[in-house]
């Protein structure tokens, strides 16, 4: 099960796969009233930690004809690539989604919303030797027709508007990637969920973090120096439930780290295994 929600996860990813959620759609916002809604690199650890993998969407208002023109795709995307590289950790080759919230007709795709992505890809994928990122468009169905008519999109995601234009035609053309259904709730937490075209296998999500630069004490090789053990727990915190014990002087990698706790590899593939409190770790 796919869901995207603008609440905040990090107490209910226990719930959450135990209910049969596998990915889990957060949002970056260059501005928003609702903090929650921006998605933080602690809760993304912990959903990667969780086992669930996590995809992104970028919408900051998205649901008039004001909020799209080349001038805002510049500044929407400038902001998502930054707060991915250097908040988030996204991997490069992952996608970013742009939402487009409104009953939108001509002229206003073809004045606003396509310069809009035209902007969004040329940000995403500049040759300044930072990640690139594939584009994703959630929107009514004239809005991804178009988009993926003229290469703007890796991945359409259909609205939960079924009324908007174009949009029952699109979703018979089997063109679409993910289909939002109407709001409910899952383990207590409001959400919508995703249906994933049977005929894709991938939907831009990622499973793993990149370090920060800069960040201190990441990408090193550390031991685990408790003497009966360490828990690795699913998430950076006491309340998250324990994984396994690690015996004293077990190898890990660690990937990131927040606050008191850091993420770990145990098998060097740079996937995170869990999370592990720094006093128990040291230099090996």
């Amino acid at each position: 099960m796919i869901i995207d929600t603008n609440h905040r996860t990090t107490s209910k990813l226990t719930s959450l796969a135990a209910a049969g959620v596998t990915g889990i759609i957060r949002y970056y916002a260059r501005f928003t009233r609702q903090e929650e809604k921006r998605v933080t690199r602690a809760e993304a650890q912990a959903i990667l930690g969780a086992g669930i993998s996590l995809a992104i969407v970028h919408q900051a208002a998205g649901d008039s004809a004001d909020a799209f023109s080349h001038e805002k795709g510049v500044a929407d995307a400038t902001y998502a690539r930054d707060y991915a590289i250097r908040t988030i950790g996204q991997p490069a080759g992952s996608a970013i989604y742009f939402g487009v919230d409104y009953d939108a007709k001509e002229p206003d795709v073809s004045r606003r919303i396509v310069p809009y992505f035209q902007a969004v890809n040329a940000v995403l994928n500049a040759a300044d030797g930072s990640s690139t990122y594939k584009v994703g468009a959630y929107g009514d169905g004239v809005v991804l027709q178009t988009l993926l008519d003229q290469n703007l999109v890796s991945f359409t995601w259909i609205s939960q508007s079924t009324g908007f234009p174009g949009t029952r035609q699109f979703k018979a053309s089997n063109r679409w990637t993910l289909f939002q259904r109407l709001p409910s709730t899952v383990s207590g937490l409001d959400v919508d969920v995703d249906d994933l075209n049977p005929a894709m296998t991938d939907f831009g999500a990622f499973q793993r973090l990149m370090p920060i630069a800069g960040s201190e004490g990441t990408g090193v090789r550390m031991v685990v120096k408790a003497r009966d053990g360490l828990r690795l727990r699913a998430g950076p915190g006491t309340e998250f439930d324990v994984k396994q014990v690690l015996a004293p002087g077990t190898e890990l990698s660690v990937i990131t780290r927040t606050g008191d706790w850091a993420s770990v590899d145990l098998n060097g593939d740079g996937m995170i295994d869990g999370f592990a409190h720094n006093a128990f770790l040291g230099t090996a």
